[in-house]
This record gives structure tokens, sequence and C-alpha cells, in this order.
């Protein structure tokens, strides 16, 4: 019972951040085009994290780290995909959620 109630917990936590990880790594890099996620754990210090891939390529992988209550910024890939960076410094996805909302106004 204890288990099916973690995966639970896992479970919502993925359904929750997703969304964020995907916009932020969409919105950052280019070449992303799905992105697949695998994993919802924490670190030996409580901090959740997530993994994943992306494009189907188990090769073009990720992991983020969720500090405070959301996911904004933190993610751990191959150098490859570092290299597809569209901007000097990621945006958070709280800043893309405010330039897109500055637009519909």
């Amino acid at each position: 019972m204890q288990n099916y109630k973690k995966q639970e917990a896992a479970d919502q936590f993925l359904k929750q951040e997703a969304p964020r990880i995907e916009k932020y790594l969409k919105y950052n890099y280019n070449n992303i085009e799905n992105v697949t996620f695998t994993k919802v754990d924490y670190t030996g210090m409580g901090t959740p994290y997530i993994e994943g891939y992306v494009n189907g390529d188990k090769e073009l992988y990720f992991t983020t780290s969720i500090y405070n209550d959301h996911f904004e910024k933190n993610v751990g890939m191959p150098i490859e995909m570092y290299e597809w960076a569209k901007y000097p410094v990621d945006k958070t996805v709280t800043e893309i959620q405010q330039e897109e909302n500055s637009k519909k106004q």
C-alpha cells in the first residue's frame, strides 16, 4: 500500500511539473520536438527531480531539479543539447509565462 501511495504522489507531481519542464525546454532550446518523462525521484537530501529525454532519443536525456514549489530552470543535459540554446541565458518558466501573458494583453 505504501508503494502505491508513493507512486500515486510521484504521478501527481509529474502531472503538475511536466508541462512546465516541456515549456522551458521548447522555449529555450532549438530542435526539441517532443519530451518523454521517465522517472520521478528524490535526492538523498530530499530534493525532487525528474528525468527524461527528447525527440525519442534516449541519448538526449535530461535531469531537472525542483527547488521551492515548482520547476523553474535547473536542467542537466548532454553538451550537445546545450549547443541548441536559443539565448545566452535561459529564461525561467515564470519569465516565459510573464512574457506570454504580456503578449496576450
